[in-house]
């Protein structure tokens, strides 16, 4: 389910500024008119995209979060300079190929800006997560070893394809992808309890989180007008089993375990800002 939405403070601020543009006269108002002029922004990927973790969801089918993930609170950041139409077509659970076949239909001419988080799921990752919760190190271990393996050689030409089509069919758009943090604080002098995941846990589901990570860069940094996003570190002593963590451990609501809080998508919204100005 796609839904579209723009901030209501940055709609406001649109029509003041027409308003006063309308005012202007000769040179200056065309030069007022033509800065006011906004590209759409598209936001595409999965839960992590979606804002699933946040709360105040808009639907159960794909479960965007209405005003805490990351795009809408960019929205919200950009209300003085705000974008044109805004689409969430973000969807809880997407994989690669969700977003090429069900997503970009939303993208065209027009659109300037795109954000995207996906491939965690092309990874098998909550299902690393349950064989690292539910088993021993070694079964942690080999259960990341053997999906790091499977998206070292498929997910690359599958990020490539992706990448090309969001190009293809939005030429003129700055694409920011932002990656994932780790999901549990390394190992160490935390002093919070972890679940069932012990140090080698650990270990191996952050080590994991860095082959993906550094994968998806640099796959992004082959396609010209695409910037990697990385939130590591503004996480760095906020994840799971921390005691001020933006990373859920497990909830009752599954689907929202080891997803970011209302505070992680802000560290979100930081590292995008901190690249797009």
């Amino acid at each position: 389910m796609r839904g579209r939405w723009t901030a209501a403070v940055a709609g406001g601020l649109a029509l003041l500024t027409a308003v006063t543009v309308s005012a202007c006269s000769g040179a200056e108002g065309a030069a007022a008119e033509k800065a006011v002029e906004a590209r759409d922004y598209v936001a595409l990927g999965d839960s992590y995209a979606a804002g699933v973790g946040a709360g105040n969801y808009g639907d159960t089918e794909c479960k965007q979060s209405k005003d805490g993930g990351y795009p809408q609170l960019w929205v919200k950041a950009r209300a003085a300079t705000p974008f044109g139409a805004v689409t969430d077509a973000t969807c809880g659970g997407a994989v690669i190929d969700d977003v090429q076949f069900n997503q970009l239909t939303e993208l065209d001419e027009n659109t300037g800006w795109v954000t995207l988080t996906v491939g965690g799921n092309d990874a098998g990752w909550f299902s690393v997560l349950q064989q690292c919760m539910f088993g021993d190190g070694a079964t942690c271990r080999t259960s990341v070893d053997k999906a790091a393996t499977s998206f070292e050689t498929t997910m690359p030409a599958r990020l490539d394809t992706l990448y090309q089509a969001i190009r293809n069919r939005a030429p003129n758009a700055k694409v920011y992808v932002a990656g994932y943090p780790h999901l549990v604080a390394d190992p160490g002098g935390t002093g919070v309890s972890c679940d069932s995941l012990t140090d080698a846990h650990r270990k191996a589901l952050n080590a994991g989180a860095d082959t993906l990570n550094e994968l998806i860069k640099a796959r992004v940094a082959a396609h010209q007008g695409f910037t990697f996003v990385d939130v590591r570190e503004a996480f760095k002593g906020h994840e799971a089993c921390t005691r001020e963590p933006w990373i859920h451990s497990v909830r009752d609501d599954l689907s929202e375990s080891y997803h970011p809080t209302a505070d992680g998508y802000q560290a979100y919204l930081k590292e995008l800002v901190a690249v797009t100005g």
